[in-house]
């Protein structure tokens, strides 16, 4: 998203502020972005992380009449509902109770100042997820230019010790094209076969669903492919990789 787009999503969420001349706040604050969060999901029990593993705050971005950006403010983060089963220190730090047994949604605002709020944001919690395994085959084959749908599940095991699917998990995908001569954007990967962002795309990016499931739809169009491999990974809410990180789907041509 560039700056222009999410200072006027943001507009709303300063609600204090009137139609008209946009007024200059503290610190030379005109507008606010939503809260971002490091990542969808926190584990129970555990402090809400980035990709990486590493404990991070929410944070607010900022930015003056211009459009500049500002440094990060001071700012308030709250739940929507209490009591909660979150609990967000002045620094931003969030940590879930570890007697949730369930996967829940809690919902966030953050507040710079009297005047400025943002929208809500939602944030899941969790299982710790384990796991990453396929729902179809590894072997595909069909004649090109064909579309197959990767889809894989991310589990983890819940209070009841029972292995369930784990929701708001970052997977992502990479493909490796092996052809027999020249090729132009031979592959690329849409949504359920959907436009494409992107004409030559040999990655792509989800997040799983309620169900723990996350599904990218390989087109593979291009002249002289022989196969495309697709290396599909995920990692805990530690940052560690998942147990069948290196899954990976295979795509021939029909001989």
């Amino acid at each position: 998203m560039n700056r222009r787009s999410l200072m006027l999503g943001l507009f709303g969420a300063a609600a204090a502020l009137s139609c008209g001349d946009v007024p200059t706040l503290d610190e030379g604050i005109a507008y606010i972005s939503p809260i971002i969060l490091p990542a969808p999901a926190v584990a129970i029990g555990d402090t809400l992380r980035d990709s990486l593993g590493v404990a991070t705050p929410l944070r607010i971005a900022a930015f003056g009449r211009n459009d500049e950006p500002l440094a990060d403010p001071i700012a308030t983060f709250l739940p929507t509902v209490v009591p909660s089963p979150l609990s967000i220190s002045e620094a931003g730090i969030v940590k879930a109770s570890d007697t949730v047994s369930t996967v829940q949604t809690v919902q966030l605002v953050g507040r710079v100042g009297n005047k400025l709020q943002t929208t809500t944001a939602s944030l899941l919690i969790v299982p710790q997820p384990d796991s990453l395994g396929r729902t179809s085959s590894e072997e595909l084959v069909a004649t090109l230019p064909a579309a197959d749908t990767l889809r894989v599940t991310v589990t983890g095991v819940n209070a009841a010790h029972t292995r369930v699917g784990v929701p708001g998990i970052i997977v992502r995908y990479r493909a490796r094209v092996y052809s027999t001569g020249a090729t132009t954007a031979p592959v690329i990967f849409t949504v359920d076969g959907g436009t494409a962002s992107r004409p030559d795309s040999l990655a792509a990016v989800d997040t799983t669903d309620a169900s723990g499931l996350a599904s990218r739809t390989l087109v593979a169009a291009g002249e002289n492919v022989d196969s495309v491999v697709v290396y599909v990974r995920a990692r805990s809410l530690r940052g560690t990789p998942l147990k069948g990180d290196s899954l990976h789907f295979v795509l021939r041509t029909k001989q």
